[in-house]
């Protein structure tokens, strides 16, 4: 885009930056509220989870190339938001292992620092922290395709891609104790089966999913359980999308 509605540089320490960002990014008319429906109930999501957008702007400070004199940016639009920083993947790291790889921080002793002081819990969680929370809110999958050897980038889109796959992945870990919900890779498996995706996933967990009854075998491919599909006549409303009155976008700066 060639034009924006609204332009910030944060020039701050990160400590206090990381909620000034924060803040300009959740206003009402750029974070809007979008909804599912579970049975007569109606259930608020934002456009953009918090937890998500801090752990993918702690992960571009933390990974970005120190040597290379360029900002963090992030550009806010009504159904996405994109935050690219300075140098590719570490060696080693693709779109495709980021999730199973070990972290490979280009400033150890940043990610130190950040850890020891709360902002990040431990080194490699970040990705997994957004892929859980986007899974979970029904959102597409972080999407990393924008990288090449210079920058990273990160897509983070808004819309709720399906009502009834909410329901149902919420209403399993409501069932679960709170030391036994389905974690990133479960939840991942999960999300596979139901864009048909059969092929993509890991055949022991999938196994695992069966035997819990979270997912059926259909031929040579994994099916969801019934339970998804009776949410799915259930909620029969249609995927959310970002209102169209909402600013065309906002791009913020984190020097």
């Amino acid at each position: 885009m060639i034009t924006y509605t609204a332009r910030k540089e944060f020039q701050l320490p990160l400590f206090i930056g990381i909620d000034r960002v924060w803040e300009y990014i959740d206003q009402p008319a750029s974070n809007a509220q979008l909804h599912y429906h579970d049975g007569p109930y109606i259930f608020d999501i934002p456009s953009f989870n918090e937890d998500v957008i801090r752990e993918a702007i702690l992960n571009s400070v933390c990974h970005r190339l120190m040597r290379i004199n360029s900002d963090v940016v992030v550009k806010q639009y009504p159904d996405s938001i994109v935050i690219t920083n300075a140098g590719g993947f570490p060696v080693g790291v693709n779109k495709d292992n980021i999730l199973t790889t070990n972290s490979r921080p280009r400033s150890k002793l940043v990610c130190d620092v950040l850890q020891k002081t709360g902002l990040i819990e431990r080194s490699g969680q970040g990705v997994d922290k957004m892929y859980y929370y986007s899974i979970m809110d029904g959102k597409a999958l972080p999407d990393y395709s924008g990288t090449d050897d210079y920058q990273v980038c990160l897509k983070l889109d808004a819309p709720i891609r399906d009502e009834a796959f909410v329901v149902y992945i919420r209403h399993i870990q409501n069932e679960r104790d709170d030391n036994n919900k389905l974690n990133v890779f479960q939840l991942l498996t999960l999300y596979r089966v139901w864009e048909g995706n059969s092929g993509m996933v890991d055949r022991t967990i999938a196994e695992q999913m069966v035997a819990e009854g979270y997912l059926g075998i259909d031929g040579d491919n994994y099916i969801l359980s019934p339970k998804y599909y009776k949410k799915t006549k259930l909620n029969s409303i249609g995927t959310q999308s970002v209102p169209s009155r909402y600013p065309v976008g906002t791009q913020s700066i984190i020097s």
